[in-house]
């Protein structure tokens, strides 16, 4: 009977992790677009904050405008669609779907860069580098959601990894 407990363990551990994945995976996507939508409303709403004085100076008339908007759609575009693929895979797998380990890889290139993003705010916090952001509590809000989102993707990838090991011993190879 030992056996069979241990397999009804395994069993109930692959369903916590894929439970987990699913929720991470959905969670990033919201990351995802969340972040699009509020760099799109912050060149909106206030260009200046978003862009260098040099950049806002010699924007001019709709031209300028549309040279910004599309430059910034060539960074948010790329970056929203690796959110986007990454949190339908994690989804996936979790529903027990496909297994695609190559946004393994995808995770945690986007967990480094939010450590990138944090240690970046930290040193723009303490005076290391000039910072665009006027306010402090900016960059503080920035490190906490920077914080937030590569914890989030270390359990993505921490469930991903262990739903493939619990597989494995499940079916005995």
């Amino acid at each position: 009977m030992p056996v069979i407990e241990e397999k009804n363990e395994i069993t109930r551990k692959i369903r916590r992790y894929r439970n987990t994945l699913y929720i991470t995976g959905s969670g990033i996507s919201a990351l995802g677009l969340w972040s699009a939508l509020r760099l799109v409303l912050g060149l909106m709403i206030s260009p200046q904050t978003l862009l260098t004085p040099e950049i806002t100076e010699n924007i001019s008339g709709i031209v300028g405008v549309l040279v910004v908007l599309v430059a910034f759609a060539l960074v948010i575009a790329p970056l929203l669609g690796l959110y986007l693929f990454v949190g339908k895979k994690a989804r996936e797998e979790g529903l027990g779907k496909k297994k695609n380990s190559f946004y393994i890889a995808l995770i945690v290139l986007l967990a480094s860069l939010h450590i990138f993003s944090i240690i970046y705010c930290f040193m723009g916090l303490i005076g290391i580098i000039p910072f665009m952001q006027d306010s402090i509590i900016g960059l503080i809000v920035s490190m906490i959601v920077d914080a937030t989102a590569a914890v989030t993707l270390g359990e993505m990838c921490m469930s991903a990894v262990m739903i493939r090991i619990y597989e494995k011993k499940n079916t005995g190879n």
